[in-house]
Formats: C-alpha cells, structure tokens, sequence
C-alpha cells in the first residue's frame, strides 16, 4: 500500500532500552504503520509501543476513517489489511462491561469484559470480528490505561462483597500483542492489590515471555483456547500450535499463574470425536486436571452474515461440515442433538480424568445445559461462583 498522507509523518529510532531480545519477541507483528490518533500522543503507553517497531512509520493526527476508505479502495479484503495497520487511540468511554453472552435465551457466566484492542493479529477463518468490525476494521490499541485502571478501582472498592471475573479476550487475542503493547505490565499489578477481582488472559498464542518474566500470580488465570492440530491448520491461521499452546500454559502454571482453557468453538466434522480425544490426551499430559481452574465448552456458532464473509475470505470445508440451525438469539449452531452429543462426550470424556474439574458451558441454553449435565449452573456449588443468573 502506498503512503497514506497525514497532517505530518515522523520516525523514531531505536532508544538504547529496547533490547535485540524485544525486537524478536515482536516479529509476530510487525505493523506497516502506526497511526497515533489526535488526544493519544501524550499518553505514557504510546511512546513505549512506538519505541516497539523503530522502522516503522508513524502517522500523528491520524484519521482512521479516512485510512479505512483508503484500504477499501486498495485492497479487496479489507479486513485483512486493517490488521496490518496499528491505531494507538484514547478510549473515551467506559471500559469495564458485562460479557455479552447475555442474549436471549442463554445462560451466561458471571463475567464481564475490558476491550483495550480492537481486531486481532491472527486470522481465524470462524472470528466473529469479520463480521462485528466490518465497517471498523483497523487494528486498534486504547493507550489511556490509567483510565481503566482508575475506573476499575472505583468499581472494585465500591462493591467489596462482589467478586469480578474480567477478561481482555473478547474483541482481541490476550496476549498476540503482549511484545508490542504490554498491558500485563499494568494490569497485573494493579489485580494483585484487589482482593475481589481477578484477571483472565485469553489466548492462542504462547507470547507469555513477558508474563513470565514479571512473575506468576494468583489473581492472574492465563486461558487457552485449544482445539484439534488439525483445526488450528485449517482454520486458526497464524495462531501458535496446540503443542506450543500446551507448553506455554505448562510454563506459566510453573511461573505460578493459575491456568484454564477453552474448548471454544468446538467444531464437528467427520472424525471429531477422536480428533478432540487426542486433543484432551495432549491437554493432561502437559497439565493436569489439578491445576484447571476450569474447561468451558462452546460449539461453533455465527451470525447469519458471518457465512457469506467466511466463505468469500477462506471457503473452509469444516466449519459447515455438519447442519446448523437459527437459535433464539439470532445466531445459528448445530442441531440440537449434535451440540448436546459433542458437549456430553467431551464433559464426560474431562471428568473421566477427574470429577473435581469445573466444566461449564458458554453460551447455550438452559433446555442444552440441562440436557448435558442434568442441572443448570445454581445447582452446582463448584460452578455457582461464577454465574450470576
């Protein structure tokens, strides 16, 4: 993409603090540009990402809406592109948020979400932000932690007797960016001085360099999203290996963090039963059941714009290999019987490896929850602590 003109352009060279050793930890992404929208240039966390990527160019004043028409009049998948580009904006809202797992007809966990960026390095072929950032599609990064850190702060101390599950994952990859944008530098102190809140990384990478060399936490539940090898070739593009995934959460359990994972989406196509058992095989040989805080479960599930978008980027042949239905809050799953079956199989086929496990559904109803483990979440005192129904 040729240059794209703002009010004026400028580029930094390699402070002395910046080790060769954070440049290679940073090779995962490496942005064609930055572009520092007008309010984020003063804030501390700019200046140290900008400092990430010395020959990088950097745009100030930027005008992102400006830099999205002209990636649609460049390239035919815009969305890709966006991931290229790197925003450093000032959130002006509020950042803390309730899971919006909370829809029509579904049961949710007790957690809510903070989203300090906005599109994700990795290209799943299933991600929902295809579909959710198609007008928005630029790689965003909010820089004005002291913000969230404050606000946070004043909802923790304001509710004493509540306890907070918050994760960053929800509109981004945890820890893809952790080399480049170090929140954990922030946000893990801040977590460990609350006593009624804990922080959850959610991620596909093992960029856990950074985590490791701060120090392991117990407010701190580092999460992997894992799958099949065969699912994370075909569909999870770019993301670490289930292997490199497994060892990762191994060393971070080892650092001292508490670890959990996330069959999430599961996805059913011919052979999956034993594909997922070898998947579990790999999981307790690197982990064991002891040291989980807890397996969701979650089948593949979209939005009826997101087929045609994943069919034009990607044509995956898995992903639609089984039928899937319109539910009650607009999103089409598989059938009934097939999500009940695949979440049966599963549970039964963890708890067979330990009974104490917490196992819990994501996103589904209560007629599937009750279907799969005879009860809803209130009912079972290991799971009861994180839903709030």
């Amino acid at each position: 993409m040729g240059a794209i003109v703002h009010d004026w352009i400028f580029f930094l060279k390699l402070p002395t603090s910046v080790t060769l050793d954070c440049i290679k930890k940073t090779m995962n992404f490496i942005p064609e540009a930055i572009h520092i929208e007008k309010g984020a240039e003063g804030f501390a966390l700019t200046q140290k990402t900008v400092d990430r990527f010395p020959n990088a160019p950097v745009y100030e004043n930027a005008d992102v809406g400006r830099l999205t028409e002209e990636l649609r009049q460049t390239h035919s998948d815009v969305f890709g592109a966006g991931k290229k580009h790197l925003v450093l904006s000032r959130f002006p809202g509020s950042f803390l948020k309730k899971c919006p797992g909370i829809s029509k007809g579904m049961v949710c966990c007790n957690y809510y979400v903070v989203n300090l960026i906005k599109n994700c390095i990795y290209d799943c072929t299933y991600c929902f932000l295809q579909d959710f950032l198609e007008n928005n599609p630029v790689m965003t990064a909010y820089v004005n932690i002291d913000d969230l850190l404050g606000e946070l702060d004043d909802v923790f101390r304001a509710n004493p007797d509540r306890a907070y599950r918050v994760g960053t994952g929800e509109l981004t990859d945890s820890l893809a960016l952790e080399a480049a944008v170090p929140y954990s530098d922030y946000l893990i102190p801040f977590f460990q001085s609350h006593d009624n809140a804990v922080l959850e990384l959610k991620t596909k990478s093992d960029e856990v360099e950074n985590l490791i060399r701060r120090g392991g936490s117990e407010k701190v539940i580092v999460s992997w999203s894992i799958n099949p090898q065969e699912i994370v070739e075909r569909e999870e593009k770019g993301t670490a290996s289930l292997d490199q995934r497994l060892q990762a959460a191994r060393r971070c359990r080892e650092a001292g963090f508490r670890v959990g994972f996330h069959f999430d989406p599961i996805v059913i196509y011919p052979g999956w039963e034993e594909a997922y058992e070898k998947t579990i095989q790999s999981l307790f040989a690197h982990v064991p059941p002891d040291a989980i805080e807890w397996i969701s479960l979650g089948s593949f599930r979209y939005r009826p714009n997101l087929k045609k978008i994943i069919n034009q980027r990607s044509r995956s042949n898995l992903l639609f290999a089984s039928e899937h239905v319109a539910c009650e809050d607009g999103k089409f799953r598989y059938l009934r019987p097939l999500r009940t079956h695949a979440y049966e199989t599963l549970r039964a086929r963890l708890k067979r490896e330990s009974p104490d496990l917490n196992v819990y559904l994501c996103m589904e109803t209560k007629e599937i929850w009750e279907g799969t483990t005879g009860k809803l979440p209130r009912s079972d005192k290991k799971l009861d602590q994180f839903f709030d129904l």
